[in-house]
This record gives C-alpha cells, structure tokens and sequence, in this order.
C-alpha cells in the first residue's frame, strides 16, 4: 500500500523547520536550492553523531527523508531533474555518516532499531517504490547486506 496522506505526522519544530526547505518556490533545476537548504542538516547529522547524541541525529535523518519523500512525489520534483537529483545526494552523505557510526559500534540498539523502523516505513511510499527516493534506503539496504 503506498502511502502519500501526511494526517499522522506530528508537526514537531524541527519538523516545521524542515518543511519549509520543500518549499514549492524553492523548486529550481535539479532541485539544488532544496539540496542547499538541507545542508544544514547534513551538518547537524554529523555534528550530532560526533557528540554522541545519536537520538536527535535519528530523528533529523528521518524527518528529513520523511519530507523529501513525500515532496519528491507531492510537488513532483521528479519533472525537475534528468540525471541528478541534488537532495538525495545530501540525504546520501547524511545516511553514510549514520552508517559510519552504527559500524563503529557505539550506535545504541534502542536508536538502531528506530532508525530501522522509521526507513522500513519510507520503503512502503510511492515515491520509494516508484522512483526509488531517496535514494539513501537503498545505500541502507546494501549497509544490511
């Protein structure tokens, strides 16, 4: 079953903040301004991971995919690009950092098992299952072996 309603998303801050990053006026060629306003967050990721506060680097990673997911298929980004879609290159880096982390073995199994639960759901969407964003689910899939 795809899912494409948004009624039980919380709209946490941080949520509302990432929200605005898909902004439809923000739409441009390959969607880079998008990739640039996510930037931020890829830096946050990677800040957070290093200090070890590996709950909030979770839930940035999946609110993000989560929105790029449902606006890849919502504002169809997929008409604005041919061969590079620039936010799932950043949500790639993002999803690589994580990895990195959870192979270095300090990476709790509470927040593993979040992280794995949260992307399983991504995979059910019409974005993932039709186009295959982001693209950073498969880059999980391969880490799984």
């Amino acid at each position: 079953m795809k899912d494409k309603s948004r009624t039980d998303i919380e709209l946490t801050p941080l949520k509302a903040k990432i929200e605005t990053v898909f902004n439809k006026r923000n739409i441009d060629e390959d969607c880079d301004t998008i990739a640039n306003l996510l930037a931020p967050y890829q830096k946050a990721v990677r800040e957070l991971l290093s200090q070890g506060n590996f709950v909030k680097a979770v839930t940035v990673l999946l609110e993000v995919l989560e929105s790029l997911t449902y606006h890849f298929v919502e504002d169809e980004h997929y008409n604005y690009f041919d061969d590079m879609y620039s936010p799932d290159y950043v949500c790639q880096n993002m999803m690589e950092k994580v990895i990195n982390a959870i192979e270095s073995g300090i990476f709790p199994d509470a927040e593993l098992q979040r992280l794995k639960d949260g992307l399983e759901k991504l995979k059910h969407t019409e974005a993932y299952e039709d186009y295959g964003v982001p693209y950073a689910l498969d880059v999980w899939e391969k880490f799984l072996g």
